[in-house]
């Protein structure tokens, strides 16, 4: 059972590449759907006029039913949806991988200021020793 709308966009482009390839889609091509949600499947795509060379209908009982009256094929419209869900993902994609990238920012940031905090908390430590070897170095060098 198809349960959300990215297997259902899944299941439609795996439907219109079979068309695309030249193969005549059939159940046994799609392991991962029921009988009945292949048939729905394919209404919806013949409905939505995303392919072309089927008649379909409904039965008495609700089901859809259909038949080949030619050669698939895939229109303008179907073309398009394949172009729009892959344009959706690469969009997906892209956010994903520039939050991660103002997360690993973020992190950068943050321990480049732990770091300078350290320096300072280090250099306050150690002043007086500091200024202690200072003093020693300019009466060293005054003495040349």
């Amino acid at each position: 059972m198809i349960q959300t709308k990215s297997e259902y966009e899944d299941l439609v482009i795996k439907l219109l590449n079979l068309i695309i390839s030249g193969q005549h889609p059939s159940k046994e091509l799609f392991p991962e759907c029921t009988e009945k949600d292949f048939l729905e499947l394919l209404y919806q795509c013949i409905s939505d006029n995303l392919i072309i060379g089927y008649s379909v209908g409904r039965a008495a009982s609700g089901d859809p039913i259909g038949q080949r009256t030619g050669t698939p094929y895939v229109t303008i419209k179907g073309l398009t949806f394949m172009d729009s869900v892959n344009q959706a993902r690469a969009l997906d994609i892209a956010k994903q991988a520039e939050q991660t990238s103002m997360s690993a920012k973020l992190k950068a940031n943050k321990s480049f200021i732990v770091s300078i905090a350290a320096l300072i908390a280090t250099l306050i430590i150690n002043a007086d020793k500091i200024v202690h070897n200072l003093q020693t170095i300019l009466l060293y060098l005054s003495r040349l």
